[in-house]
């Protein structure tokens, strides 16, 4: 039996729709009213829907600082876009989707900060094209933020070889081939003391596997374990290499995931955490700004979990 297909743009818990946006459950905000301008950096508050300066950005220089966001037209991609943006970070948002991108342009107008770019990471020959035009445009980039990617809810037995293809081919190869092609752009500026920063969009489902999404979960836990070797072959080069795992994120496309989940395939959302509620993006967000900032700059292939407690331990419903 053939499963529907969601593409999404971030981590587990992500929904939304191609191979340059997320992964199972965490979604996108209600859209950003107005634009984006650098002006509003300073001062503002930097929670859901407001650009601002994150906590921890504080102490760390932004200015001429660039960042590259696969996934960047939904879900977290969208919204870690959104935030750099506030911060000052000039952005690439990289997309499969035309349409979005251009949305997503004139919609956040930033002082010719945000660029948008066609990517996508499912495609060797698009990831080298994409970074091949943001190399003509700039010599190195600051950060790589790997937020696409895909889910297809299905047991193993339904599951087709076409759908295994694709899962892996967006979730675990994209991260490794788009880090490959970024890396002599990440190497220009970098340095031990102040080292450029991967950040891989994991998933909870990649540390405790949910039945129903098999597949999913391990193409998830194979971008954890890249996570830690990257971390280890990059890190002399000056690039830390650190993955967020979110759990369930609020989206309007979660209710979408479920109904997507077949009678056989014994898939359901995890619900609300221990801390009595589901993530927001921003909630993931903030951790990506942690691993941005220079009191992470020591850290590396690390795995942390944005969850609420929902892998820590088993809770009854």
């Amino acid at each position: 039996m053939g499963h529907k297909i969601n593409r999404l743009t971030e981590a587990h818990g992500k929904a939304r729709a191609d191979p340059s946006g997320g992964a199972l459950g965490a979604g996108s905000l209600a859209p950003h009213n107005g634009t984006i301008g650098l002006s509003e950096a300073a001062g503002a508050s930097g929670r859901e829907g407001q650009p601002g300066t994150h906590p921890y950005q504080k102490g760390r220089r932004t200015m001429n600082k660039v960042a590259v966001v696969t996934g960047g037209t939904s879900g977290i991609g969208e919204r870690t876009v959104e935030r750099l943006l506030g911060e000052g970070w000039t952005v690439w948002s990289l997309g499969r989707s035309k349409q979005k991108l251009d949305e997503q342009a004139a919609r956040l107008t930033a002082d010719g900060a945000l660029h948008t770019q066609l990517c996508d990471v499912a495609d060797p020959a698009s990831i080298a094209a994409a970074f091949e035009a943001i190399g003509a445009v700039t010599d190195s980039i600051d950060a790589l933020i790997l937020s696409a990617g895909a889910n297809i809810a299905g047991s193993m037995e339904e599951m087709t070889p076409e759908q295994a293809d694709l899962l892996i081919g967006v979730n675990m190869t994209g991260p490794w081939l788009c880090t490959r092609a970024a890396l002599a752009l990440l190497r220009r500026n970098a340095s031990t003391d102040d080292p450029a920063r991967v950040i891989v969009l994991g998933s909870i489902g990649g540390m405790r596997p949910k039945a129903g999404a098999g597949m999913y979960s391990a193409t998830k836990a194979a971008a954890h374990v890249l996570t830690g070797i990257m971390a280890v072959e990059l890190a002399p080069s000056g690039i830390t290499v650190n993955s967020v795992a979110p759990g369930t994120t609020q989206t309007p496309m979660i209710e979408e995931m479920q109904k997507m989940a077949s009678g056989k395939s014994g898939f359901g959302l995890s619900g609300a955490s221990p801390l009595g509620r589901i993530g927001t993006t921003d909630d993931v967000v903030d951790v990506i700004g942690f691993f941005l900032s220079d009191a992470a700059k020591y850290v590396n292939g690390a795995l942390l979990p944005v969850d609420g407690g929902t892998r820590a331990a088993f809770v009854k419903s």
